[in-house]
C-alpha cells in the first residue's frame, strides 16, 4: 500500500491482521529512502558545484514548508499558541528556561522536544523524520561554507557568503574562532542526526486518556509500541547519523572516534547495498518497476560506501598510524591506500601531494640528492633550490611513469593512467628547462668574467641535460609505438595503413634526433666563451653517438618509405627499389658508427634491429 504525505510518496508494508472486531489494525509500517532523498536535493541545490549557502537557503525554505504543513504543524511550528501539543518541551522548574512559560503571547516562542512524540504519531506523517534530516543538512551546510570560505574557495551562492560581507564583523575573525564556529555547527548537525535515528527507532505509546485506569497504565508501561518506520529506514537514519557523528570527529581530529562513526556507517550502507540486491533477485514479474528502483538504490548505497565513506575512513587509519612513520613511510602508506579509489574527494590524495611536496622541499634544502649530473662527460653542480626541487620531482615522476609502464596497459584504465604520467612527466621536464632559461636570461646582462663564465657554463649544461633527456624520453616512447605496430601485425602481415604510421613516427624520431645533435653544451669549462646563444658544436662521444643515430633513423625510414612504395595499392616499385638501395647503405654507415662508439647506449639492441 501507498500514502501521500505532503508531496512524497511513502511505501506502505500493509497489515497482515484482518481481523476488526477486537481492536482497529495498527499504522502501516512506513519506509521512507532518506539518502535518495539527500541525492536529489544534493544534486538540484549547488552541493555538487559546492555552493553551500544556495543549499542552506533552500533547506530553510523546505523546512518551512514542512512546519506549516496541516497534519504537523501543531507539533513541529515553535508558536505558543499550541503549548497543549505533545511536542511542548517541559521544563524542570527551578531552571532559567522555565521562566519564558510565563509569556502568554499567542505567537511567543515555544521549545519542542520531538523525542515527546509517541510512535503512533511520528509514524502518521513523514514531516516528522524530513524536520531534524533538514535541520541537520542546514547546520551541515553552514559549516562547510564556512570552513569552505575561511579556505579562499569561496563559493557561488550570492549574500556575502558564510562569512558575511561588506563591513560584517565576522570578516575580522580569527582561524580559530572561524574554526569553532564550523565546528560548532557541525556538532548541531550531528544532534539532529542522532535525533533522526532515536526518532525512526522509537517505541513510546500515546499517554492513556483514562487516568483512573490502572490496568491500562501497567500494560503502557510494561509493553512498547511498534517502531515507526521498518528496518530499512532505521539502518538509514543510522547510517546518516553515524556519517555525520564521524564527520564532527574528524574536524575535532578525534581519530578513533571518528574511524568507529564511519566504519558503521560504511557496513550499513554496505548492508544496505547487500539488502537491496537480495530482494531485487527475489522479485517477481509483477514487481519489475519496483526492481528497477531498487536496482538504483544498490548503485546508490555502493556509491556511497566505496567513493564518500571509504576515503574518510582511510584517511582517519592514516592519522592514527602516522605517528613514528618516516616520510618514505607515509608516502607508501598513503600510495597504497589512495590507489582504491583515485578521485578529486579522497582527502588521501591531497595529504600525498602535500607530503610529497615537503619531502622534494627538505631533500632541495638540505642538498643530499641531485645536487650534481653528469652530462657530455662534465660533473655539473646543481646550486639553486628551485632546479634541485624541479630534478628531483622529475626523478620521482619517472620511477612513478616506469612503474606504472611495467605493469602493461592491458585495459583502458592503465593505458589512460600511464598517458597522464607520462604528459606529467613531460611537463616535468618542461618546469626545469623553463627555470634554467630564466636564470639564463638574469645572467645575459652581465658582462663576462671567469665567475659568470662558470655560471654560464652551468647553466647551459643543465638546460642541455633537460632538454635531452627530454628527447630521449620521446623517440623512446615513439620507437616503442613503432615496434608495437610491427609486432602486433607481423603475423596477420602489414598493410599500407600500418607502413604509413610506422613512417610517420620514423619522420618525428629523425625531427627528435636532428634536435639532439643541435643541443648545446659539452666541452671543457675553461673553453667556454661564454655566449650561450651560438655556440660551436663540441666534437665529443655524445655527438658522435647522435650522429650515428641519425644514420640508424633514416634507414629505417628508407626501409619503410620502400615497403610503401612496394604496396599493392601504390606498385611503384623503381622507387622500392631506390629506397631499398639508400636504406641499405645508411644502414652499413649507421653500422660502422655505432661500432665507433663504445659507451653508446643499448648499442648491440641497435645493431640487432638494423640487420
Amino acid at each position: 500500500a501507498k500514502i501521500t504525505t505532503g508531496n512524497k510518496i511513502c511505501t506502505m508494508a500493509s497489515p497482515t491482521n484482518s481481523n476488526s472486531n477486537t481492536q482497529p489494525p495498527p499504522l502501516p509500517t512506513m519506509r521512507i529512502h532518506l539518502h535518495s532523498e539527500l541525492s536529489t536535493a544534493h544534486s538540484s541545490h549547488g552541493v555538487l558545484y559546492e555552493d553551500y549557502p544556495q543549499y542552506s537557503a533552500y533547506c530553510t525554505r523546505r523546512l518551512s514548508r514542512l512546519r506549516h504543513g496541516k497534519p504537523v504543524k501543531k507539533e513541529l511550528l515553535h508558536c505558543r499558541m499550541y503549548k497543549s501539543a505533545l511536542s511542548t518541551k517541559v521544563e524542570e522548574p527551578g531552571k532559567e528556561g522555565a521562566a519564558v512559560g510565563s509569556n502568554k503571547a499567542r505567537h511567543a516562542y515555544r521549545a519542542i522536544d520531538m523525542n515527546n512524540l509517541p510512535s503512533e504519531v511520528l509514524a502518521g506523517h513523514v514531516s516528522y523524520f524530513w524536520e531534524p534530516l533538514y535541520c541537520a543538512e542546514r547546520c551541515w551546510a553552514a559549516s562547510m561554507a564556512i570552513k569552505a570560505e575561511s579556505n579562499g574557495a569561496g563559493s557561488g551562492g550570492g549574500g556575502g557568503g558564510a562569512l558575511g560581507g561588506g563591513n560584517d564583523p565576522k570578516r575580522d575573525w580569527s582561524p580559530g574562532k572561524i574554526r569553532a564556529h564550523s565546528i560548532k555547527r557541525l556538532r548541531k548537525a550531528a544532534k539532529f542526526a542522532t535525533m533522526l535515528e532515536t526518532l525512526t527507532m522509537s517505541t513510546k505509546k500515546a499517554p492513556s486518556a483514562d487516568n483512573d485506569n490502572e490496568e491500562a497504565e501497567e500494560n503502557a508501561t510494561t509493553s512498547d509500541a511498534t517502531p515507526p518506520v521498518d528496518e530499512h529506514t532505521q539502518m538509514e537514519a543510522r547510517a546518516y547519523a553515524s556519517w555525520m557523528r564521524g564527520n564532527l570527529a574528524l574536524e575535532q581530529n578525534q581519530w578513533q572516534t571518528a574511524c568507529n562513526e564511519y566504519q558503521m556507517a560504511l557496513t550499513l550502507c554496505e548492508s544496505l547495498a547487500s539488502d537491496i540486491h537480495g530482494r531485487k533477485s527475489a522479485e517477481d514479474e509483477d514487481g519489475k518497476k519496483n526492481a528497477m528502483q531498487q536496482l538504483e538504490l544498490f548503485d546508490f548505497f555502493t556509491n556511497r560506501a566505496m567513493n564518500v565513506i571509504a576515503p574518510l575512513l582511510r584517511y582517519c587509519h592514516y592519522e592514527l598510524q602516522e605517528k613514528g612513520m618516516s616520510p618514505t613511510e607515509k608516502i607508501s602508506f598513503l600510495q597504497s591506500s589512495s590507489s582504491v579509489t583515485d578521485t578529486p574527494n579522497d582527502p588521501l590524495q591531497s595529504k600525498l601531494h602535500s607530503l610529497k611536496a615537503q619531502t622534494l622541499q627538505t631533500q632541495a634544502t638540505t642538498g643530499s640528492s641531485m645536487s650534481q649530473i653528469v652530462f657530455r662527460e662534465n660533473n655539473i653542480a646543481v646550486e639553486t633550490k628551485e632546479l634541485r626541487m624541479a630534478l628531483l620531482k622529475i626523478q620521482d615522476l619517472k620511477g612513478e611513469w616506469e612503474e606504472n609502464t611495467k605493469g602493461g596497459n592491458n585495459n583502458n584504465n592503465n593505458a589512460s593512467s600511464s598517458d597522464a604520467k607520462f604528459m606529467a612527466l613531460l611537463s616535468g621536464y618542461d618546469d626545469a628547462i623553463s627555470l634554467t632559461n630564466q636564470e639564463l636570461k638574469q645572467l645575459a646582462t652581465l658582462k663576462s668574467g671567469p665567475a659568470v663564465n662558470a655560471k654560464k657554463f652551468q647553466l647551459v649544461n643543465i638546460l642541455g641535460f633537460g632538454k635531452y633527456q627530454k628527447l630521449k624520453l620521446v623517440m623512446s616512447r615513439n620507437e616503442d609505438l613503432a615496434n608495437g605496430i610491427i609486432r602486433r601485425n607481423k603475423k596477420k602481415g602489414m598493410t599500407l595503413k600500418h607502413f604509413e604510421e610506422v613512417a610517420h613516427l620514423y619522420d618525428a624520431l629523425l625531427q627528435d634526433g636532428r634536435a639532439v645533435v643541435s643541443i648545446s653544451g659539452g666541452g671543457a669549462p675553461e673553453d667556454f666563451d661564454g655566449n650561450t646563444s651560438s655556440s660551436a658544436a663540441v666534437e665529443d662521444e655524445f655527438l658522435l653517438e647522435a650522429n650515428a643515430n641519425i644514420l640508424r633513423l633514416r634507414s629505417l625510414r628508407c626501409y619503410y618509405l620502400a615497403q610503401m612504395h612496394a604496396s599493392p595499392l601504390v606498385h611503384k616499385y623503381q622507387e622500392a627499389l631506390a629506397l631499398l638501395d639508400q636504406a641499405e647503405s645508411l644502414a652499413q654507415e649507421a653500422s660502422e658508427e655505432i661500432g665507433a662508439c663504445d659507451q653508446m647506449e643499448g648499442g648491440d639492441d641497435l645493431l640487432e634491429n638494423l640487420e
